[in-house]
């Protein structure tokens, strides 16, 4: 609730009326001052009902929103190298549906547009162009960082898309991905010890 208050300038989570310790009683809560998807799924979490389902400080320190850009980048290059971002040409409609409502108003929506035009008909022009979907521009992140370094080092993919890891981080762990081996050491260690 601390956590949630800070981050909300100063609301609770359970409500500021008297029924506030009712709705604690009932999980009944609304994070609806805070914007940032990870920073919710961080207070979700250590608000959990059921105290055995919180995190302990280690997990907290271990969660996503306390990752620096440069965390979240290799996440998103290993999100990149998954079989269904490596197959985002041929990609399952459902698939493309549900991965498509964490895209709908971000700024990662076509993302082609947003990005230097030689540098996307460069990895373009090496095959089948990336579709401009979410899939295909993890895939094209990974490709970019694999490929051409120098150029991938000039694009601060988290100011051009501030909104592109907390929803591909929403849709992985909703899908279950996070829990890949390829992915789940991110989830286990403190960024930085």
């Amino acid at each position: 609730m601390l956590v949630y208050y800070i981050l909300s300038g100063g609301h609770h989570p359970f409500g500021e009326d008297v029924d506030c310790e009712y709705k604690i009683l009932q999980g009944r809560y609304s994070l609806e001052h805070l914007d940032d998807d990870v920073a919710k799924d961080l207070v979700e979490w250590m608000i959990n009902e059921n105290p055995e389902e919180r995190p302990t400080v280690k997990q907290t320190l271990a969660h996503p929103f306390f990752w620096t850009d440069e965390r979240r980048v290799r996440y998103l290059k290993i999100l990149g190298n998954e079989k269904e971002a490596e197959n985002n040409r041929n990609a399952d409609m459902e698939l493309l549906d549900a991965i498509a409502k964490y895209t709908e108003g971000k700024s990662f929506s076509e993302w082609k547009t947003k990005l230097p035009s030689e540098l996307v008909q460069k990895l373009d022009g090496k095959k089948k162009p990336y579709p401009e979907n979410t899939l295909g521009l993890l895939r094209f992140i990974r490709n970019l960082h694999e490929h051409y370094p120098d150029d991938a080092e000039s694009i601060n993919l988290m100011d051009s898309f501030p909104d592109l890891f907390g929803s591909v981080f929403k849709f992985a762990k909703e899908r279950g991905w996070n829990s890949r081996a390829s992915l789940k050491k991110f989830f286990s260690s403190v960024p930085y010890i």
